[in-house]
């Protein structure tokens, strides 16, 4: 799994049929739970690049894109996910600006690490809310599943199979199995 895909289960909690779950984060920024929403649906529109001269044919994919009655002027909400692992402000300020051509409503979701990037986004007149959450990083060693901050995993502290501490430290030896302590705030 990635964090990306651990976001997504923490944003909607989804139950059995896909839909949103209880004690979802993403209520904290659509403001109701009653929504319809599509996963990384790839949008075709034409931008007019010379007004006269001719239209060229583009295509978007927004992390998440939610449906419904969410206000009485928009009805659709394209939000951008993302990550803390090889994130890059230019390229999603300019997938966020694509998306403003077709969205009128359009929401940026960022690691709270990246928290000093907001303020570029609010001066583009984006709504910016601020990820934090602890992993869980479970050891393929022993098995025992190890919590922390870091996007590197930590060292493990459980037990072997003889009882004897784990002490497992290898990057390529332990698999992201979910998210703890997650929440969600809207930068002001």
């Amino acid at each position: 799994m990635t964090i990306d895909d651990e976001l997504l289960l923490e944003l909607f909690k989804p139950d059995r049929y896909g839909k949103v779950g209880k004690d979802s984060l993403i209520v904290k920024i659509v403001g109701k739970r009653a929504i319809y929403y599509n996963l990384e649906e790839l949008q075709r529109f034409y931008l007019d690049t010379d007004a006269v001269i001719k239209k060229e044919k583009t295509h978007i994919c927004p992390d998440i894109v939610i449906y419904g009655e969410i206000t009485r002027t928009q009805a659709q909400i394209a939000i951008e996910l993302e990550n803390d692992i090889k994130w890059d402000f230019g390229e999603s300020l300019r997938q966020v600006k694509n998306y403003k051509n077709k969205f009128g409503d359009v929401r940026v979701i960022i690691p709270e690490t990246y928290k000093r990037f907001a303020p570029l986004y609010k001066n583009e007149e984006f709504r910016v809310y601020l990820w934090k959450a602890k992993r869980k990083w479970q050891c393929l060693r022993c098995g025992t599943i190890n919590v922390n901050k870091s996007r590197i995993p930590p060292k493990c502290e459980g037990k072997d199979s003889e009882g004897n501490e784990c002490k497992n430290n290898s990057r390529n030896e332990f698999d992201l199995v979910g998210l703890k302590d997650a929440d969600i705030e809207e930068y002001m």
